[in-house]
């Protein structure tokens, strides 16, 4: 909280409250992106992205058969 006080100048001891369609989302996806990545495991994120397109091509070669 104190990096983002500082950063947009706000007192890092006073409470702060703002709704997140407020901010640029570009802005937002950055923060949580930030936040969540120490808890990635990229070994196998990687795994499950590969088994999601695995099964999206057995759905498509099933779905193109269909009249």
């Amino acid at each position: 909280m104190a990096g983002f006080a500082r950063r947009y100048g706000l007192a890092a001891d006073q409470p702060v409250q703002w709704e997140v369609e407020a901010l640029d989302p570009t802005e937002l996806q950055r923060l949580v992106l930030a936040a969540v990545a120490p808890y990635i495991d990229r070994r196998i994120l990687t795994d499950r992205i590969a088994e999601e397109e695995r099964q999206r091509g057995q759905l498509r070669a099933f779905t193109e058969g269909w009249p």
